[in-house]
Parts: structure tokens; sequence; C-alpha cells
């Protein structure tokens, strides 16, 4: 719309008052130059200098171009902030009424001053504000946690895989009805008992590690409780971190009492 209306003018009005007072477009500065030459040469007056008193114009359609400009980025603004506003306005969530802030100054980092200073804009009531910390120390923690819970799983997986091994050697024998029990007993049926008997005798045993440096040297024990009470350990370890007091980073999450405070145009 702006390029339209800026044609127009310069069609409508720059155009004509350029050509009342500069017929030739501009180029009779390039021409007169050539003119004084000749004119040098054969020694002769220069022509007189060109009529420029028309210059204002420029001066003051600069000013109504830029006018121009600001008014419909005002405009398209404000259609853009009444669209958004209207659409988000509709929803009532938590996560709806929750903003992100970054960049927060070291004087507001703390949650009692980010929320007087959010009051004071009057933009709305803040229902909770939450200051992101520095959790490298958990995070590290929670990455060996997931690590031995891995490892404690597939120590759990191999055991449970001997067991179902297990389990199907150790089937249960078919009764025989009674007319087989009348029958002598076959050789084949000899020769599969002691087999039976013997499946049955079999032990499972349950996973080992060696404690040493890369699982290669050190007493053998029993995987499942070593990684058991090494997760037991770092879950009391963070429990215990989790209870400390952390440098607070310049970013928070803001949450309002009405989805109005969190679009408004502050946040945009």
């Amino acid at each position: 719309m702006f390029l339209l209306v800026s044609s127009v003018i310069g069609l409508v009005i720059v155009m004509p008052i350029q050509h009342q007072f500069d017929p030739d477009g501009g180029w009779d500065n390039v021409t007169a130059i050539r003119t004084m030459v000749l004119e040098t040469d054969n020694k002769k007056k220069p022509a007189l200098d060109p009529d420029l008193s028309y210059l204002w114009a420029y001066l003051v359609f600069t000013y109504v171009f830029t006018g121009l400009l600001s008014f419909f980025l005002l405009a398209q603004s404000r259609i853009v902030s009444k669209l958004r506003q209207e659409s988000l306005g509709s929803q009532s969530s938590v996560a709806d009424r929750t903003i992100k802030l970054s960049g927060i100054p070291t004087e507001l980092r703390d949650e009692h001053k980010l929320r007087d200073h959010l009051e004071k804009l009057r933009i709305g009531d803040v229902t909770a504000v939450t200051i992101c910390r520095d959790w490298t120390e958990i995070d590290k923690l929670s990455e060996q946690r997931v690590a031995v819970l891995r490892k404690l799983e597939e120590a759990y997986v191999a055991w449970e895989g001997r067991r179902r091994d297990h389990d199907l050697q150790n089937l249960p024998v078919v009764q025989p009805n009674p007319q087989q029990a009348e029958r002598p007993g076959s050789s084949s049926s000899h020769d599969t008992q002691p087999l039976i008997n013997g499946h049955r005798k079999s032990v499972r045993q349950r996973p080992a590690i060696r404690t040493g440096p890369w699982g290669l040297m050190g007493p053998k024990v029993d995987a499942i409780d070593f990684y058991t009470a090494k997760l037991q350990r770092l879950d009391e370890t963070i429990l215990v971190a989790r209870k400390k007091e952390y440098r607070a980073t310049p970013m928070a999450f803001v949450t309002f009492d009405k989805v109005s405070g969190a679009v408004c145009p502050y946040f945009a």
C-alpha cells in the first residue's frame, strides 16, 4: 500500500514539478558542463546557472514519504497486535499464561524483585515467577544415573533371559493315559527320562562383573546388586544436590493471572 501511494504522489506531484523547472530531467547539468568547456575554448562567456528553486520539493517530499511510511507501519502493527490478542486471548491454560524472559539484569535475578518490577508495569497480576539456575551439577548426576540405570536393566535382561531358557528346559512331564501306563516302558522312554532329570538339576546364575578398572580386574560381584546399590547412592546424592542454592541465570518463566498479561505488547 505504501508503494502504491508513493508512486501516485511521485507521478502526480513530484514529476510535474521537476518537469516544470528541469525539462531535461537532470541531464542538463552534463550538457551545461560540455557547453562551458566548448565556450571556454572559443573564449565565450559560459551559460547562466540553471534555476534550482525547485529543489525544495525534494526536501518536503522526503518528510512526506517518511511520514507515510511511519503511518502504514503503525497501522499494520496495530492490526497484527489485535489479531494476536484475539487469537491468544481465547486460551486460558497455564502454558498460554506463561512467558519466558531472557536477558534479565543482575539486580533483578530474584523471584520477589522480578515480580515487583513486572507488577509495577501494570500489565497484569503475576501468579508465579521461576528463575532458571545453573544446574550443571545436577545434570551431570542425572547423566550418571541414566548410565547406571541402563547397566542395571541390561543385567536384569541377561538374568531374565537365562531364567527363561531354564524354565523352557524344565517343562513338566506329560502324564501317561491308563493305556500307556499298562504298557511296559520302552527303551526310548528310559533314554529320555535321565535327560529330563539332568535338566532339572541345572542352576541359574545371576550375571557378575568385575569392579576393577574397565571391568577387567578386581573381584567379581553380583551385577544386579552392584548397580542397585550404586543407583541408590546416586539417588541420595541427587536429593542432597537439589537442596543446594545455585547461581541464577538471566532467564526466567513468568506466569500471569490472565492471558492478557502474557500477550502484552511489551513481550511481543
